[in-house]
């Protein structure tokens, strides 16, 4: 421990000495560190860090329900009710199903992120009330008989500032009244990190809560019905493998029992509670993907420092020589060199850290939270695991550029140096070590770039894909008149009024309404069956939409053949469709679908046939990048749903009618929130997101990289022109011309970049084959990339290499001739 002292005083006492090395090596290895806790801390909040206000969380799992033995699904409500009761491995097991909802207060009017939750759903989490209580059992077991809420911290705070009389009072939820019984910790939001919840309600309030549907069915009885997601918290000792057996073997006993529902049935654990398994995929392909994009920025980093240190050993060859011949080992100087590595690395961790939590911030600011699965609840604050992690890349950094150097220096030539004589063959080592690092710089700086290439084309091939309609000048927003206690005919009067008054307003070109919103991720879907065929003749799978007259026009979808719907089409009219071309050449090739009919097996209209009365052209309906779709359109009128969302095209900039809008539903219903307000070029970027993120982040660090290696190679020739000056000097004395020196410290640049480029090129055709699936419209060997990259990365080797060469074309021949 003494000697250790020595050394760390000694190491510290060195790096004083030499304030410029230090800096320099500081800020790139702070940059590097900086950058992989940032990625970390985004890796820690999405997968390692348990949801806030959660007491013992490692012992928190996720049940899904399989088929065959595959998947994980939701659970019916019997189901969940006999998995909690039969087995003896869980603490509890919780249901859960997230739904929005309406809360009303002073006349202003909001939808919230809500949660039906199991009696018992506070109590398996561990998740106490700050103010008030929490759900209890008894407020769950007779329907709509509790109508009790719980209110998160956030909520609670937002709309009722804070106000400790908030408990035990009633408020305005679905048009119903609802009493406040308890406020939850602060940070609590749920189990799901993709989702924020601000309200909590009894699950035998479901009719209540999502009125309009089950209605022909008791969702607590039907073992048909999934719905429920759940939770269980194990008993202490229980390890998983016996839990999954015990859930193995009630699942064999429910297909017995229930074989018309059961058969093939079981269900299965996912450890840990934020995301299910095939979220946490999704979210661990992105983030791995980062982190492997930060490690290169790490590895450039550490090679520009092992070349200074490589440079400074040089310096102190002498110091090392002499400590040598007076009987030093060179264990005692690998062991003072690492410990100055290591110094070095932990002050660069300190001020990573410090980048790290800047950087976070505009991770934030310029990331929607959307890219990493739509989560509300990212929380990037350093933690233990963060700072953990920031310690162990310090050392472990302090170790990689500094293992190298350290066996070089330790060994000088000793009568060399006592000599005072110039270049040795371990001189030349260290010389050709220093090259190598330089030239693996810009090889791993060219891997980044042409990853960031790909992702950046692979963006604008995305956004140059035509949606089949136009995104521009629409304002979209949703509403839901179930949730506000509306029956049919006072929702479809409501619609039709607040049409009509929207298509009044000035700058409005037209309006309509539709149930799904294109580019969302989702879709309706049903089965068809053609006029005529067999009945036992397979039906056909279809996605559709519930539109209003007008909406092909007001989104600018071309009309094919035959007509839109109109207002004829009421729900007293026969039935019809308009149909997309895909749909129409798959069930009539080469025949005109106008006049067709079929029927859809599920009653989906309640009527027996269905005519087709236009063919619209083929759009994107779920995502840019799908396939053609089956897909057809239905009127509203005659497949009706309280729940719809506005279109309003716009003459000029749709944002200026968002005010308008909304006063028109105000005045029809002051007590309905108008949500989901954006334009459909918001929509077209959201659906962009994973892709935009993937080429900004791998873009910046990509020119960071790019970066550190033009550093380096600065600094190896302007290290190579200092030792040189005396060759310089005399080329000069004996006639060289300004240009001679100037080709040679260039050429020098130029065969390191070349040589970089050519490494780096056969690493990135390896490399781009693993991110080939996130590309779109772009191959992982793009020649136009890989050509570009490399052409950039030598001009920009060149443009380092210049400032070098003009002042080697500087030295004095005369003073040249003295240096020795």
């Amino acid at each position: 421990m003494e000697t250790l002292w020595q050394d760390l005083r000694y190491g510290v006492r060195t790096l004083w000495k030499s304030p410029g090395f230090t800096l320099v090596a500081v800020v790139v290895l702070a940059l590097g560190i900086g950058a992989n806790t940032t990625i970390f801390s985004v890796v820690n909040a999405l997968l390692l860090r348990p949801p806030a206000g959660i007491r013992d969380p490692a012992r928190m799992v996720l049940l899904g329900r399989t088929t065959g033995g595959d998947g994980f699904d939701s659970f019916t409500y019997p189901d969940y009710v006999d998995y909690r009761d039969q087995n003896t491995v869980f603490a509890g097991v919780a249901a859960y199903f997230d739904t929005p909802l309406h809360l009303s207060t002073n006349g202003d009017a909001l939808r919230l992120p809500g949660a039906l939750v199991s009696g018992n759903y506070f109590e398996v989490l561990g998740a106490d009330a700050a103010r008030g209580r929490t759900i209890r059992p008894e407020d769950d077991r007779e329907p709509g008989a509790h109508p009790v809420a719980v209110i998160s911290d956030g909520l609670w705070r937002r709309r009722f500032g804070a106000d400790p009389a908030v408990v035990g009072q009633n408020v305005n939820l679905n048009g119903l009244s609802f009493n406040i019984v308890g406020i939850a910790r602060p940070g609590f939001v749920g189990t799901e990190k993709d989702r924020a919840t601000d309200l909590w309600l009894p699950l035998a309030m479901y009719r209540q809560a999502m009125p309009g549907n089950f209605a022909d069915v008791d969702p607590l009885t039907e073992r048909q019905i999934t719905w429920l997601s759940a939770f269980a918290r194990l008993k202490e000792g229980v390890p998983q493998a016996q839990a999954q057996a015990e859930l193995d073997a009630i699942a064999r006993r429910l297909a017995a029992t229930y074989p018309d529902s059961n058969k093939e049935k079981g269900a299965t654990i996912s450890p840990g509670l934020g995301f299910d398994p095939n979220q946490r995929r999704d979210v661990r392909q992105l983030t791995t993907m980062l982190m492997a994009v930060v490690a290169l920025v790490l590895l450039i980093a550490c090679a520009n420092v092992a070349n200074l240190l490589l440079a400074r050993g040089v310096t102190r060859h002498k110091e090392l020589g002499i400590r040598l011949a007076l009987g030093a080992g060179r264990g005692r100087l690998v062991r003072q060199l690492l410990t100055e590595s290591l110094l070095l690395s932990l002050v660069s961790g300190a001020a990573g850290l410090f980048v790290a939590l800047w950087t976070t911030d505009l991770l934030l600011q310029f990331v929607p939270v959307e890219a990493f699965g739509g989560t509300a609840t990212l929380d990037l604050s350093p933690d233990r695991s963060v700072l953990l992690f920031a310690a162990f890349v310090s050392l472990l950094t302090g170790f990689i550029f500094g293992l190298v150097p350290a066996l070089q220096t330790s060994r000088p030539d000793v009568m060399a140096v006592l000599k005072q004589t110039g270049t040795t063959d371990r001189g030349r080592v260290r010389s050709r070590l220093r090259s190598a690092l330089v030239v693996t710089q810009i090889a791993l700086s060219l891997v980044l770039l042409v990853c960031a290439g790909l992702f950046v084309r692979s963006l604008r091939n995305s956004r140059a894909i035509s949606p089949g309609f136009n995104t521009k000048n629409v304002l979209v927003a949703t509403l839901d008149l179930a949730r506000q206690g509306y029956k049919q005919p006072q929702a479809e009067l409501f619609y039709s009024q607040l049409i009509e008054r929207v298509r009044a307003l000035p700058g409005v070109e037209a309006a309509s309404l539709a149930e799904m919103l294109p580019l969302g991720g989702g879709s309706l879907g049903t089965g068809i069956k053609l006029e005529g065929q067999p009945a036992d003749a397979p039906v056909v799978s279809v996605d559709f939409n519930n539109v209003a007259p007008d909406y092909l026009r007001t989104m600018e979808i071309p009309l094919k053949r035959g007509r839109d719907f109109n207002a004829q089409d009421t729900a007293a009219a026969p039935g019809v469709a308009v149909v997309n071309e895909t749909l129409a050449r798959k069930l009539w090739p080469g025949e005109n679908p106008i006049g067709k009919r079929f029927s859809m097996p599920k009653g989906m209209t309640g009527r027996a046939m269905v005519e087709v009365v236009g063919v619209a052209a083929d759009s994107k309906y779920r995502t840019l990048f799908e396939r053609p779709r089956l897909y057809m359109y239905v009127p509203f009128a005659q497949n009706f749903s309280a729940a719809m969302r506005l279109h309003v095209r716009a003459s000029g900039d749709p944002e200026a009618l968002r005010a308008a809008v909304a006063r028109e539903v105000q005045t029809l219903d002051r007590n309905l929130p108008l949500s989901g307000v954006k334009t459909l070029s918001e929509q077209l970027n959201n659906s962009l997101t994973e892709q935009r993120v993937a080429a900004t982040l791998v873009a910046v660090f990509g020119l960071l990289a790019l970066a550190l290696a033009a550093i380096g190679l600065y600094g190896l020739l302007a290290y190579t022109v200092s030792q040189r000056t005396h060759e310089i000097g005399v080329r000069l004395a004996l006639g060289a011309q300004t240009g001679d020196v100037l080709r040679l410290v260039l050429g020098e640049g130029l065969r390191l970049s070349l040589l970089g480029v050519a490494v780096g090129l056969l690493a990135a055709a390896g490399v781009t084959r693993l991110v080939a699936s996130l590309l779109h419209g772009v191959g992982a060997l793009d020649p136009l990339t890989y050509g570009g990259v490399a052409v950039a990365l030598v001009l920009v080797a060149l443009v380092a290499s210049y400032v070098p060469a003009r002042r080697a074309t500087k030295v004095d021949p005369m003073t040249a001739l003295r240096y020795e």
